[in-house]
């Protein structure tokens, strides 16, 4: 049978990549990078033979390419504050402090770092509806209004919307210029979030102010509807490649049985299945690395995928052969 495991770069151990950074491999940065995507919980777990997370230590080396594409994942969460377990607990922010001086990306580090502690606060106050703290950094700041860490779904905007908060957004528009039309990790306007939480008035209010907003929200429904088309699509095809398995184990026999256990993509028996949007079951590590190489289309049927979401055929890390 042929294999496919000498193409799939599947992702490395907590306790490879965490060893990796430590030791300040560089060339190796990308694997970590590539399994973070994966488990994005890593990066700031310390574990119990050590005092630092894998976070620490590129604040610790200066690991500044490394860092900026991590918190450029959409939606990663983390808590860029997470303190060590030394003695005294120090966060990522006083760890940069102490090694600033130590080289040019190190400086950058923690100048990237700090700009992201403001936002991260200025952020927080909207989200926690503190809105008189968000007044006050505004007045220092102005621009703030239309900033957020990379890492965060929402700007200031979104949050308002999802909290229904009129009389905050009508005030703190007078703090700044809002921009109406940014959009949050997910590609959402505000209006859009407000109608997810059933704020319709406020919706509507929204884009009363800004008909750009409401024109992307038509676009968005419009892209909506033609995936949802390309799905019904995908799901024909999915009941005909169901179709032919179940005739393959009617007849028994042993290639044909084998087929329904392996990767249409490597051609090996499944380790970790996952089910992707067509509808078609892939090994994790290599479907991971179709959709990381840019590709938006179904490998087995060429058709728009509705989405790259990735979901376990089994729970609890079992395995189909042990």
């Amino acid at each position: 049978m042929a294999t496919g495991s000498s193409v799939i770069q599947k992702s490395l151990s907590f306790e490879q990549i965490f060893d990796i950074v430590k030791k300040n491999e560089k060339a190796r940065f990308d694997e970590v990078y590539r399994t973070l995507l994966v488990k994005p919980d890593d990066f700031t777990t310390i574990p119990d033979n050590d005092n630092y997370s894998i976070l620490h230590y590129l604040v610790i080396n200066g690991a500044l390419d490394l860092f900026n594409r991590i918190i450029a994942i959409p939606n990663i969460h983390f808590i860029l504050l997470t303190q060590t377990a030394t003695k005294p607990r120090k966060d990522a922010l006083q760890l940069a402090i102490d090694n600033q001086t130590k080289s040019s990306d190190h400086k950058k580090l923690y100048e990237t770092i700090n700009r992201l502690v403001t936002l991260d606060k200025f952020v927080g106050h909207g989200k926690h509806k503190q809105i008189r703290d968000c007044r006050n950094m505004l007045l220092q700041e102005p621009d703030l209004i239309n900033l957020k860490p990379p890492y965060r779904k929402f700007f200031l905007i979104h949050h308002l919307a999802f909290d229904n908060s009129r009389d905050a957004f009508d005030q703190l528009r007078e703090s700044g210029v809002m921009n109406m039309t940014l959009l949050t990790n997910d590609q959402q306007t505000a209006s859009e979030i407000a109608l997810e939480q059933n704020h319709k008035e406020f919706a509507a209010y929204l884009e009363s102010l800004s008909p750009e907003m409401r024109s992307i929200r038509e676009q968005h429904e419009q892209e909506n509807r033609k995936r949802n088309a390309e799905k019904t699509k995908q799901s024909e095809v999915k009941i005909k490649h169901d179709e032919k398995i179940e005739e393959q184990i009617r007849k028994a026999d042993g290639d044909n049985m084998l087929a329904c256990f392996t990767c249409p993509l490597t051609k090996d028996i499944f380790q970790d299945p996952v089910v992707l949007s067509d509808g078609f079951t892939y090994e994790r590590a290599a479907i991971q690395q179709w959709l990381d190489t840019g590709h938006t289309r179904s490998p087995m049927t060429n058709i728009e995928l509705a989405s790259v979401a990735l979901e376990s055929l089994f729970k609890n890390e079992r395995r189909i052969f042990a």
